[in-house]
């Protein structure tokens, strides 16, 4: 009986119905239990061959798509039995997948590939050490946002031995660059061991290919980190030499990354109009770009209104950020952009939705084990249950994160989470207390030249000062945020400690 006639008595009996006639005949089951009896009559060895013979068809009609059908391909080829072609295509599925932000379906791939990987004691040839590492870059890449960072460090390290020995320089770059990265993430800083040897690897692989841009790597990584913990003038400098050298090797996705961290950094010294130019390239070149240089982008672009104190600009952009994160389980950004978001917040008064929404973001820190924002977040937290009256629960929410910045060397955390002990102090009253967080913090980002974050210490430190009745104190140190405020053009906070220094002193001036 011919095919079509085949096809037609299936579709009369109701077993079967057409899916679509254009570009080709395509025919669904019309019930997953009848695709199981008519799977299940098969014999192991028919569906063996029949599978093969599918991925075979596919193969010869659609040459030019291999990448498209790769998953569909991978599913045919390990039915029938064929480890290697089905390694392959996952491996190329996982690639399809993450070039489309599917970075969930990309690591399913990835990671079926290593359920079908023979033990390194069994097989150990070039051609399976060299899938072994294709696919734990593309596990960590993938995984970045949702996995723990002691998971993704541990799998990287495993594969170095075999990176070295293929000798693929191309493919050892990208291992030591993830190792860096992820190690980084967890709050280890580049004279640490371990990061010093990646970075130095990095360096002799450059010089082996005589590819001088690969000095941008090292340089981008670097930078980030400064802007983050400190000391941001050079971070900022490391990152302005590294982006002209991602682009010019047409890295356009960490030119991206790099751009956003150099607008970071513009803005936490207060220099917005570089931090804006940076912010709209990172977002141009972020466009065509992966999911994750575009949630970086936004992460950027938050930043930068927030530190420039435009509030109602930067809350519908972390919004977007921490809802598309979201969706899409990018869940390190939802972790940094639930910080942004609940920091913006919290300096509206906006206290019950801060704590929300940092709440959220310090959970899933703890999930995806994320040691250098958790402090941050611990401490925030702290002090929007404090403002919100519960002291109690608030109590302790800032001396372990204190202690594990300090420890990381991070300075920039340091100064904001004596900030937030200085102001949850005031809250309570304990005024003494808050004038010596003040100090401490407003020291720090002086040394930093973290001139926003300055101004912001100053005008708290003021106040608690006038509160506490030193009036003299508290307005040659509001004059100075004020000169800061204005200097920066961050006229709405400016105004505000105008109208304080023009109203009446809180207490007699005291020296």
């Amino acid at each position: 009986m011919a095919i079509e006639a085949q096809l037609d008595t299936l579709e009369a009996k109701g077993l079967i119905r057409l899916a679509t006639s254009r570009p080709e005949l395509e025919y669904l089951f019309r019930h997953w239990l009848v695709q199981d009896a008519a799977y299940g009559s098969l014999l192991r060895q028919e569906r063996r061959e029949l599978h093969r013979l599918v991925g075979e068809a596919l193969e010869s009609l659609y040459p030019d798509r291999g990448s498209e059908f790769a998953g569909v391909l991978a599913i045919h080829f390990t039915e029938a039995g064929d480890t290697d072609k089905a390694i392959d295509y996952l491996i190329a599925a996982g690639r399809f997948a993450m070039d489309r932000n599917a970075i969930a379906e990309g690591y399913s791939a990835f990671d079926r590939a290593a359920t079908l990987l023979p033990p390194a004691a069994e097989a150990d040839d070039e051609a399976t050490r060299r899938r072994r590492v294709e696919i734990e870059l593309g596990r960590g890449r993938a995984g970045w946002t949702f996995r723990s960072i002691d998971q993704i460090v541990d799998d990287l390290e495993a594969i170095v031995p075999s990176a070295e020995r293929l000798g693929d320089l191309d493919l050892l770059a990208p291992v030591h660059l993830a190792l860096v990265m992820a190690r980084m993430g967890r709050g280890e800083r580049t004279s640490d061991p371990a990061v010093k040897r990646s970075l130095d690897r990095i360096t002799e692989i450059g010089d082996a290919l005589h590819d001088p841009s690969m000095r941008a790597l090292q340089l981008a990584v670097i930078g980030l980190n400064q802007v983050f913990t400190g000391p941001i003038r050079e971070g900022v400098t490391a990152l302005e030499e590294a982006v002209p050298l991602m682009e010019r090797r047409n890295d356009f996705i960490g030119a991206a990354f790099a751009r956003g961290a150099l607008a970071m950094g513009y803005a936490h010294l207060g220099e917005f109009d570089k931090a804006e130019k940076a912010a709209r390239y990172a977002t141009e070149l972020a466009t065509d770009g992966d999911l994750i240089a575009q949630l970086d982008a936004q992460i950027a672009e938050a930043i930068v209104r927030s530190e420039r104190g435009q509030l109602d600009e930067a809350i519908p952009i972390a919004q977007a950020c921490v809802l598309r994160a979201e969706e899409t389980g990018a869940t390190a950004c939802v972790v940094v952009s639930s910080w942004v978001l609940g920091d913006v917040y919290q300096r509206q008064g906006r206290f019950q939705e801060a704590r929300q929404t940092l709440q959220r973001g310090n959970e899933l820190a703890l999930v995806v084990d994320r040691t250098f924002w958790r402090p941050t977040l611990q401490a925030w937290l702290g002090t929007s249950v404090n403002a919100l009256g519960d002291f109690a629960a608030a109590e302790g929410s800032w001396d372990e994160p204190l202690a594990t910045v300090r420890s990381l060397g991070n300075r920039v955390g340091e100064a904001g989470i004596l900030q937030k002990r200085a102001e949850a102090s005031a809250r309570r009253d304990d005024l003494e207390a808050a004038l010596a967080d003040f100090a401490d913090s407003a020291a720090i980002l002086e040394e930093l030249g973290a001139r926003p974050q300055l101004a912001r210490v100053l005008r708290g430190w003021g106040d608690a000062l006038r509160a506490a009745g030193r009036t003299a104190k508290g307005d040659a140190t509001l004059h100075r945020a004020l000169a800061l405020f204005e200097e920066m053009g961050i006229n709405p906070e400016a105004e505000a400690v105008r109208e304080t220094l023009a109203g009446e002193a809180q207490a007699p001036a005291t020296g």
